[in-house]
């Protein structure tokens, strides 16, 4: 299993092992990680694994190394940013500005204004016992971080 399809079932799963998740989809623990450790994933047992736990497709598929980033983009609609990794994100500003396309927001330091509203906004929210956006996006970001596990019997494999 790719590294990348192990971050995508452990953060739909919570990182439950392989025997829990073999059990929630109603096959044997061994079948379910002989499965996943093949160089290709059986498609069947992905499939049933991103069904039963409401996993997007096509962000599996090309996780699991079924489909490349061209084809995914086929099927791209509606998002949301939330749903970005950090490394995708930041990727794509990197491509911006090697192709000469980024705007002065991504290549100019921020100006003195914006750094005085974010801190106002964090400051204005702490004193009303509120969080601000930027600590609810901390927040969501650490809640998404997968564990560290290196126990076969994880989702690490």
């Amino acid at each position: 299993m790719t590294d990348a399809l192990v971050s995508h079932v452990r953060q739909a799963t919570g990182g439950k092992s392989i025997r829990a998740i073999a059990a929630d989809i109603g096959m044997t623990h061994t079948t379910l990680g002989a499965h996943l450790k093949a160089d290709v994933p059986d498609i069947s047992t992905v499939l049933r694994v991103a069904r039963h736990y409401g996993m997007p497709l096509v962000p599996v598929f090309l996780a699991a190394g079924y489909i490349t980033e061209d084809e995914a983009r086929q099927f791209s609609g509606p998002f949301r940013i939330e749903e970005i990794s950090d490394l995708e994100l930041s990727k794509e500003m990197l491509r911006r500005v090697a192709a000469g396309s980024a705007s002065a927001v991504i290549t100019q330091p921020p100006s003195e204004e914006l750094i005085d509203d974010v801190l106002r906004s964090v400051e204005d929210a702490r004193v009303q016992g509120t969080k601000s956006d930027y600590d609810v996006a901390a927040d969501a970001r650490a809640d998404r971080t997968p564990g560290v596990d290196g126990d076969d019997d994880r989702t690490g494999l």
